[in-house]
């Protein structure tokens, strides 16, 4: 009898214990909610479309609002995110999707095959992502509320990659119906996503606020960066749009702003003995790109294009255009090391060469008549407007009369669509690829804003062809190591180097996971 009451206290206490424990992390769980996070953003944008724009600020800000079928985990490997199971059939040419059941939208509706499709349909017409799939695709039907039909012409390899693609005008998300059929095809101005946050308020050059969704339906896989659970802890997100790097800086050490990002590298010792702050430091991250106007003289003629690699001294620019080393590194390939994709000889014989002899030469073969050279970049970011003053000055100490153009983001997105008014522009591509099928997106034959159309181009179009049927890894490699030295040899670009941007935020802002886009669902103001 004693024993059997002993061991019934035993038991009562464990009981207790863990209720007593339970309610703590209850507690703690409820205290992490509530406050309002600013974050200092250097560029505004446009609009706030995504489908509509190469802006990768777009996709950063409008991921609190909009989720995908599918994204990425920290080891770029996709998982289901609104779909919650797949299947793949008939050799690769049927993807039957199922979709998570009860998740709600901003309307207040539940989202289901409906949204999907219309989201599906206008993303394969005027999406740079979609329109890499859509020459493949043949259609996509609902089965049920809950569950849809891709069928496609011919296998397509990557197309789970392209839809959870990171990178600014590729990935797919899903918006609400009613939204698509009004705005169709023309910039969406009332956004309705099923994201943990929804659009509020959105002042041109000034700011964009974002509301917690609380009728948000969390996934239950375990999170990790965009894949699995995202919890809405912060009441508001307010995205300050504030060019001044020394503005965004000063808002974080008096607490005005929780976040800001690309700040001074040369600051960083400064930020590390400050308690109040945290550098964040990203990687992998940014490519420095030099694209060129292929459909317009001297670069209509690949000799000029090779010869602006061989005119500049990449290393000198490396510290023109960020400075510090731990900063940047020289990097020919377009995938990083450790990137299962990464190719360690591209370029080589061009990349890092030095040789401005070689470049008159290559000039003179070129036809090169001495015509001033239009640079197109932005001010409002370091790499881009330091890289675009010291491309200027090799290129004018060895003869070339240059021109240099600085404007604000939303005037180069511009001005860079247009095929005549340029010829170089200095760019920051995001290096994190997961399929090197997403290139196809802007390398071919007058993809993106290269305006390249010649045989080497098609020879291209020809390479990206046979990369999107393979599926074994070593023969797609091999293709991709093709795909390189083509670049190389043609040159419509070439990335200059590899570089991390300095992010800074306040110790109050906790569980924030820095990645190449900034993302703060999961974290919370202490």
């Amino acid at each position: 009898m004693r024993k059997e009451i002993k061991i019934t206290s035993v038991v009562l206490l464990v009981l207790m214990f863990s209720l007593l424990l339970s309610g703590s992390v209850l507690a703690q769980e409820e205290e992490r909610y509530g406050g309002t996070l600013n974050a200092a953003l250097q560029m505004s944008v446009a609009h706030l479309d995504s489908d509509n724009s190469t802006d990768s600020m777009i996709t950063a800000m409008m991921n609190h609002v909009y989720e995908g079928l599918f994204e990425f985990d920290k080891n770029l490997k996709v998982h289901p995110y609104l779909a919650k199971s797949y299947q793949v059939s008939e050799g690769g040419l049927v993807y039957e999707v199922k979709l998570r059941e009860n998740v709600m939208m901003h309307n207040g509706q539940t989202m289901n095959a409906d949204d999907v499709i219309a989201s599906f349909r206008r993303w394969l017409e005027i999406n740079n992502g979609g329109k890499l799939v859509a020459p493949h695709f043949d259609q996509v039907e609902k089965i049920d509320q809950y569950n849809i039909r891709f069928t496609f012409k011919d296998p397509y390899a990557p197309f789970l990659n392209i839809l959870a693609s990171p990178v600014s005008n590729q990935k797919f998300v899903v918006r609400a119906e009613e939204v698509v059929k009004e705005f169709g095809t023309d910039i969406i101005e009332r956004h309705v996503g099923t994201g943990p946050y929804k659009y509020e308020e959105w002042v041109p050059d000034q700011k964009l606020v974002l509301t917690r969704f609380e009728d948000y339906t969390p996934s239950s896989r375990e999170s990790s960066f965009f894949a699995g659970e995202r919890i809405p802890y912060l009441d508001k997100i307010v995205f300050n749009f504030i060019p001044d790097a020394q503005v965004r800086v000063s808002g974080v050490r008096t607490g005005q702003f929780q976040f800001a990002e690309e700040v001074p590298r040369e600051q960083y010792q400064i930020f590390k003995r400050n308690e109040n702050i945290k550098n964040e430091i990203i990687y992998p991250d940014r490519m420095s790109m030099l694209i060129f106007n292929s459909s317009e003289a001297p670069f209509d003629n690949k000799y000029a294009r090779r010869a602006i690699a061989y005119a500049l001294d990449f290393e000198e620019l490396g510290y023109a255009m960020i400075g510090d080393t731990q900063f940047w590194r020289l990097e020919s390939a377009l995938h990083e090391e450790g990137n299962p994709w990464h190719v360690p000889d591209a370029g080589e014989g061009i990349y890092g060469v030095y040789d401005p002899e070689k470049a008159k030469q290559l000039l003179e073969q070129a036809g090169y008549n001495g015509q001033p050279l239009v640079i197109l970049s932005g001010q409002d970011n370091q790499m881009e407007r330091q890289g675009a003053i010291a491309i200027q000055d090799q290129l004018e100490k060895i003869g070339i009369e240059v021109e240099l153009q600085l404007f604000d983001r939303p005037t180069v997105v511009e001005k860079r669509s247009k095929p005549d008014g340029w010829h170089m522009h200095l760019s920051p591509f995001i290096k994190v690829v997961p399929d090197p099928q997403i290139h196809q997106g802007w390398t071919g034959t007058n993809k993106w804003i290269t305006n390249w159309d010649s045989k080497d181009s098609r020879q291209m179009d020809q390479i990206f062809a046979e990369m999107l049927r393979e599926v074994d890894y070593e023969q797609r490699y091999k293709i991709v190591e093709r795909m390189q030295a083509e670049l190389w040899d043609s040159v419509p670009y070439f990335n200059i180097l590899d570089y991390s941007r300095l992010h800074i935020r306040r110790t109050e802002l906790k569980n924030f996971k820095s990645g190449w886009q900034p993302f703060f669902w999961n974290t919370y103001l202490e």
